[in-house]
């Protein structure tokens, strides 16, 4: 990789424009784009402070430093995530499995067998980072990667399809086969998901589901009492270990609707 286009992952990565960079650093728009188009480098003296602001070193900016081994690569994700801004971090989470996946889906899009239409690198990773897609799953024999625009599922799991986990799923989804079940079942787990310690009232499900209290009330005491615990004043939440029960869903919703 050359630095023009070192320069413009890293730009992309940390999600400006060219004029942000150029203002930045004091020189015109011009100038970064022609680094990355690769018709000129920067003066030299620039480097260091081009490496200071993405946070890298002026080896890596150059694309001289290669990460030796899978470890490196974790302390180097642990380390962007840990310095990042305040209030970013989970911000910082995401983006990296949105652009694994797409990852993913490029190589897999660029086999010579591949079935997908070639899908672009850097493209690519952008529209995942910023959530454009409806649904896309890639299944290979080492891991399935799936996402529904701000939700991603990976698993290397190989007995992911065996007898007893889809006897499992199988019992789940009858349990939650009925629309207006779900509808509530989605409106407390979006009541209460941001915060562990939050419950949601039968009045708040009810405004959020558009039912009345004679439905809802039934379905959170009865129906859902397995997945959900109840407070004193019938207020709910999901129970720990189902908590990923409506993102599962939600991002199977799409594959089942193709059937």
């Amino acid at each position: 990789m050359n630095i023009g286009e070192q320069i413009l992952f890293l730009r992309k990565n940390r999600g400006i424009t060219q004029e942000q960079l150029a203002q930045k650093l004091g020189i015109t728009n011009q100038a970064v784009s022609k680094w990355e188009s690769g018709q000129c480098m920067p003066d030299i003296q620039l480097l260091p402070e081009i490496a200071e602001y993405f946070k890298v070193s002026v080896d890596e900016l150059m694309g001289r430093t290669s990460v030796k081994n899978d470890d490196d690569i974790l302390i180097i994700l642990k380390n962007k995530i840990k310095y990042a801004e305040s209030g970013t971090e989970m911000a910082q989470i995401m983006k990296v499995a949105k652009a694994l996946h797409a990852i993913v889906c490029v190589m897999e899009s660029q086999k010579d067998d591949s079935v997908f239409p070639k899908f672009e690198m850097d493209e690519t990773i952008e529209h995942a980072i910023d959530s454009e897609w409806g649904f896309s799953s890639i299944t290979q024999p080492d891991i399935i990667a799936t996402m529904k625009r701000g939700s991603v599922f990976f698993s290397d799991d190989h007995k992911l399809y065996d007898e007893s986990s889809i006897k499992k799923i199988s019992k789940i989804m009858k349990s939650l086969s009925d629309k207006l079940v779900l509808s509530v079942l989605f409106a407390i787990y979006d009541l209460t998901s941001a915060n562990d310690d939050s419950y949601a009232s039968l009045k708040q499900i009810c405004d959020m589901t558009d039912l009345s209290l004679d439905i809802v009330e039934p379905i959170a005491e009865e129906a859902l009492s397995k997945f959900c615990i109840e407070s004193k004043d019938k207020s709910y939440r999901i129970k720990g270990e189902y908590m990923n029960i409506p993102p599962i869903l939600s991002i199977l919703y799409p594959a089942i609707d193709i059937f």
